[in-house]
């Protein structure tokens, strides 16, 4: 594997938040740190600079950062694409700033009976996406119809994308979890000129041989980007909570980029690994169509629980 493809990176630019979303991706890898926007603005050229042109800002809940619209500049100025992803609870500072065309605002859905037209900035640029996250405990009708009463504000301009819950053990609720995708899809598709999208973002293990909307079967998941903390620490992604290294030295300079690439091979290695050794040097699938994605390796997830429901037949209990 080699990481020289990297072009994106993600920062938990605060990682207070407020929210308590149940599926939140790293709400046990999180403490209260806040960017500082000397930093911020240090790391965002220090990426710029090895040729990264996304970031991704994130949280905890971005908006509720005290310099929030000037951490998006700071972004905007390093960055071709700039992409938030809010809660959009705090309307105040949200409504503030101004996404150029290449720029996207992803909104956590989960708070969909509280987006306004006016927190979805229609009359500036970019792309808006409502982030549907879907698990066992997802309220179909709820969804839909906050769905609904949204996408009127302007439907040529808001996208709509179902994922599946990362942070769950996605195969001990498989029958609960397919079920309400394929509902909620299927209401979705019937609002006319709808922009709408499974992101599957599931290993084939779980997908094989089930009902599901269309989606891109090849599964090999592979490092595009990095994950910067509140704290300053390289991260693999946001479900693995292992602090690779600080991207600051003793001294405060930032560390070399050859580093930064060999931490996350390591951090890839590993994940691939674990993978590997759980099931995955049994599957055929392994590393042609699929690699176990971010699923397989957690800790969450057991042997036992894979061959239980999956339905590819050398892996089948």
């Amino acid at each position: 594997m080699s990481s020289q493809k990297l072009h994106g990176v993600r920062m938990w630019v605060t990682e207070g938040c407020n929210a308590s979303c149940h599926f939140c991706l790293n709400a046990n890898a999180r403490s209260k740190s806040t960017m500082e926007v000397s930093k911020f603005q240090i790391l965002c050229e220090y990426f710029k600079q090895n040729n990264f042109d996304k970031i991704a800002i994130m949280g905890g809940e971005p908006t509720i950062h005290p310099q929030f619209l000037q951490i998006m500049e700071i972004a905007q100025r390093n960055f071709e694409s700039v992409y938030l992803f809010t809660n959009a609870i705090e309307e105040n500072k949200l409504i503030q700033y101004s996404p150029r065309e290449s720029d996207a605002i992803i909104y956590n859905f989960h708070f969909g009976d509280l987006l306004s037209e006016k927190k979805l900035l229609l009359d500036k640029l970019g792309k808006r996406t409502l982030d549907i996250v879907i698990d066992e405990h997802t309220n179909v009708e709820k969804i839909v119809s906050n769905i609904i009463n949204v996408v009127h504000y302007g439907i040529s301009r808001i996208k709509v994308q179902l994922v599946i819950n990362n942070s769950c053990n996605i195969f001990k609720y498989k029958k609960e979890i397919i079920n309400n995708v394929n509902e909620i899809y299927y209401e979705v598709s019937r609002i006319n000129d709808i922009d709408l999208t499974f992101e599957c973002n599931a290993p084939r293990c779980f997908t094989e041989g089930e009902t599901l909307p269309q989606f891109n079967p090849n599964t090999i998941c592979s490092p595009r980007s990095v994950l910067i903390d509140g704290s300053y620490n390289l991260r693999f992604c946001n479900l693995y909570s292992d602090k690779l290294i600080n991207m600051f030295q003793d001294n405060n300079k930032l560390i070399p980029f050859v580093i930064l690439k060999n931490y996350i091979n390591l951090a890839y290695s590993e994940l691939r690994n674990k993978c590997l050794n759980k099931i995955c040097k049994d599957c055929l699938f392994y590393n042609t169509q699929c690699n176990g994605k971010c699923h397989i390796g957690q800790t969450i997830i057991s042997k036992d629980d894979i061959c239980k429901a999956t339905n590819l037949p050398w892996l089948k209990q």
